[in-house]
């Protein structure tokens, strides 16, 4: 074989194996693009050209936020009665309305009802795409894909911010109109592409065995038992407590995200002694590492006992890198100051991806496949909890007690992975997640995986 074409083979196998997952890990770096084009620009634009001050951009976002947060589910309750891939196609054409519909927003009441509106659809996106992917892809290839979506996002983003720096430096009205008109043409791609895969529709659920059954019963002149409509038997996410253990504690862990985006930046500015353009230098490895590794760190997280492994993993990390931060801002030589704020970013980068990895899997793992679309949604809750109120938490903690807020974080990690624990952990009678059915296989493999895991807890 030549060197050529051992390299073409190399490339093929770091590709996506399925057409499915070659169209929607497109579909990330495309939508991403115009997403990273638009929140690049899109706070200088509301507050210098849209009327609004700086303090009602951020109430409107949270009440917005707030919205999108009730109605997720909702949506996802949708996406199981019509399928994930056609709720995705109106979620794309609302998304590409409500950008557009920003341009003509001037002053806070018209901001904040455009931006409700938007985020009945926008919040959904996410959900809604990790369950066409469960519908759509299985095995070891689905969290792959995950890992492919998330890599080529991050990198879409790096591209969106670089276009959208040109409309930073020139601070033309008409260049940030450009980057809300780019971020709605991004979703009509995305849109197209979501129309190249196969129509799925909602998952058989145990009501529609059920009918199924009475269905042949009734051929064959018996009596037909009571049947329901589809889906039915299923729990709501909300009364099934290890999901929403699980739940709870993934917003937690997700914290990583708040204080890589938001915190990061005012506490090297603010509290360390650390040149300024360190900041540059710690979100570009994050992006860098993130979008290299992210697909490799997901083929070692596979069943529900790697991904506690990984949780608990992950929170040891978050710890490790909460106490570096903290480091940061008591050591007085600069040179010393960004060596540790470097390992907090290292350690916190690894703490991520093997979060990321984990989280994809035990939400497939714990919902039920005629209700992935909820318990997705509701799982997604977690998430964006953390994205809201994380933030303005963080840097609260951190403006009362300076480094020493560090340690209070670093506190919370391993109890949101005890609780994770409580939520995943193998039962000695074990059923299928969101029904009362109970599953051999599913208690075969949990036994088998309850000595690994609780070494790894």
């Amino acid at each position: 074989m030549t060197e050529e074409s051992t390299w073409r083979a190399r490339f093929v196998r770091a590709m996506p194996a399925t057409r499915e997952s070659r169209i929607i890990a497109a579909n990330a770096l495309v939508g991403s693009v115009g997403t990273g084009m638009f929140l690049a620009g899109s706070a200088l634009y509301f507050t210098r050209f849209g009327g609004l001050t700086e303090t009602q951009l951020g109430v409107g976002l949270a009440l917005a936020g707030v919205v999108g947060l009730l109605t997720t589910v909702p949506i996802g309750r949708l996406a199981d009665r019509f399928g994930p891939r056609d709720m995705l196609l109106v979620v794309c054409i609302w998304r590409a309305v409500g950008y557009l519909a920003y341009l003509r927003v001037h002053g806070f009441t018209e901001f904040v009802v455009t931006a409700c509106l938007l985020f009945v659809m926008d919040r959904a996106g996410q959900p809604l795409n990790q369950a066409l992917v469960g519908r759509l892809i299985t095995g070891a290839e689905r969290n792959r894909t995950m890992g492919f979506i998330r890599s080529l996002r991050n990198l879409g983003f790096t591209v969106g911010f670089s276009l959208a720096g040109v409309a930073l430096t020139t601070d033309s009205p008409t260049l940030f109109r450009w980057l809300f008109i780019g971020n709605a043409i991004s979703f009509v791609f995305v849109f197209f592409f979501l129309t190249l895969l196969p129509r799925v529709g909602p998952a058989a659920g145990p009501a529609d065995a059920k009918n199924a059954k009475n269905a042949k019963n009734a051929k064959n002149g018996k009596d037909a038992e009571n049947g329901g409509k589809p889906g039915q038997g299923v729990i709501p996410p909300i009364r099934d407590w290890r999901f929403v253990a699980a739940t709870a504690a993934n917003g937690v862990l997700f914290l990583h995200d708040a204080i890589l985006i938001t915190v990061l930046p005012l506490w090297v500015a603010e509290h360390t002694r650390s040149p300024i353009w360190m900041i540059t230098v710690l979100v570009t490895t994050n992006t860098v590492i993130t979008v290299v590794a992210q697909v490799r760190v997901t083929r070692h997280i596979d069943d529900m006992a790697t991904a506690r492994r990984a949780t608990n993993r992950s929170s040891v990390l978050l710890t490790a890198s909460c106490l570096a931060f903290a480091l940061s801002g008591v050591l007085g030589a600069p040179g010393w100051a960004a060596v540790a704020l470097m390992a907090a970013l290292l350690l916190l980068t690894v703490a991520e991806l093997l979060h990321s990895a984990s989280s994809w899997e035990i939400s497939f793992a714990l919902s039920p496949e005629a209700a992935q679309g909820r318990y997705l949604s509701f799982f997604n809750i977690g998430f964006s909890a953390a994205e809201i109120a994380g933030p303005a938490v963080v840097l609260w903690l951190l403006s009362r007690a300076g480094p020493a807020g560090w340690l209070f974080l670093a506190g919370a990690f391993p109890l949101a992975a005890a609780l994770s624990w409580v939520g995943t952990r193998p039962k000695p009678t074990d059923t299928t997640p969101g029904t009362g059915a109970a599953d051999p296989a599913a208690d075969a493999g949990a036994k088998a995986a309850s000595v690994p895991a609780a070494a790894g807890s």
